[in-house]
């Protein structure tokens, strides 16, 4: 049994005919059959029904079991053809919690390319705490997140701070500086940003009721933002790109704003991917002369 077997059985059940399978193996028909043959002797059991009268082939109940284990041992082959690339080929993993792997990391990865095109970059959204999970488990060689983990053998560096803005119709009459005070309770979308964030919101709003809507990303909130009947309040880099494309909404300072969100990149202490230092150089020149975003 190895992993051309599992090769085998996925062929054919996926096409349901030895000469379909036999095809997609670029192997004759005849060579095909006797190897089953000799798979179904080694495993002491048929795997596949032959339809008399037809080249139509069905699993039986083993087969139907084997299945699951021929698709863990075909990822296993495809990993391990990777193999010979891994090692050909510079590799950058770069992992980053969603709102800013969404408004600004593809920018920065654009440039970052184009100045190393022989390195393959992958980029990988997760939580705050997954990202300090890649990095202490070596899957990850730099990782951008928004709430800070302490980890003993991991640096978390400030990489900038932005304002928090409202975001509401560009028909609201909320103008200029919005008065926090103002803001209705039963028109907000809650996107809970970091424990800073939600700290100010309870101790600043101080609604007496919970939100209508709760939402996990801008994404989601964009289409009630655009009904023209709610608001919601977020950092910069998401204010800006929310606004860019929906014009129906606009973004404004807050009389009593949230604290300004930080975003930090977390490495290894005693261990640097030598193009960590190059995308940090392009972040920092991309964001430098951005309103509202502060280099740290």
């Amino acid at each position: 049994m190895d992993l051309d077997d599992m090769k085998m059985i996925l062929a054919i059940a996926r096409s349901g005919s030895m000469t379909a399978a036999a095809r997609a193996l670029y192997v004759s028909q005849p060579a095909l059959s006797k190897r089953l043959d000799r798979f179904e002797q080694e495993v002491g059991t048929r795997l596949f029904e032959r339809i008399q009268g037809s080249r139509r082939m069905t699993l039986t109940p083993a087969g139907k079991m084997l299945i699951p284990f021929a698709e863990k041992w075909d990822a296993l082959r495809h990993d391990i053809s990777m193999l010979h690339d891994l090692s050909s080929r510079t590799h950058f993993f770069v992992d980053a919690v969603d709102t800013f792997a969404e408004t600004v990391l593809p920018e920065a990865i654009r440039r970052f390319l184009r100045n190393s095109p022989d390195t393959e970059t992958v980029v990988r959204c997760h939580s705050s705490r997954d990202c300090y999970g890649s990095i202490h488990d070596r899957t990850c060689d730099i990782a951008f997140v928004t709430q800070e983990h302490y980890y003993q053998d991991l640096a978390t560096n400030p990489l900038f701070r932005e304002d928090m803005l409202l975001i509401a119709p560009a028909s609201s009459p909320l103008d200029g500086v919005a008065d926090t005070g103002k803001l209705e309770w039963e028109k907000e979308i809650v996107i809970p940003w970091n424990s800073e964030f939600m700290r100010w919101r309870q101790d600043c709003l101080r609604f007496t009721r919970h939100p209508n809507v709760s939402l996990c990303s801008m994404a989601m909130a964009l289409p009630f933002l655009k009904s023209g009947e709610y608001w919601t309040i977020a950092p910069r880099t998401e204010a800006d790109r929310a606004v860019s494309v929906c014009p129906s909404l606009k973004c404004l300072p807050l009389s009593a704003p949230p604290p300004e969100r930080t975003v930090w990149w977390v490495e290894e202490f005693s261990r640097r991917h030598p193009a960590s230092d190059e995308l940090l150089d392009i972040l920092r020149r991309q964001l430098k002369d951005r309103e509202g975003i502060y280099l740290l």
